[in-house]
């Protein structure tokens, strides 16, 4: 699924600062982070074994 969003000035900046941090493009720490927080609010189920720090675009 792709979608599109409207981030505020200071989530853009964030968004780029954990880009760069992590050497990921923009779209890739966005999915990381939205992955993050569904995980931390108990919406998605984290499986055993699961790797999310692989990037299956490289």
């Amino acid at each position: 699924m792709k979608i599109t969003i409207e981030l505020t000035a200071d989530e853009s900046v964030a968004l780029r600062r954990f880009a760069n941090e992590t050497g990921e493009d923009l779209d890739y720490a966005a999915r990381v982070g939205l992955r993050e927080f569904l995980i931390g609010t108990g919406m998605l189920e984290m499986i055993e074994g699961d790797n999310d720090n692989e990037n299956p675009q490289t």
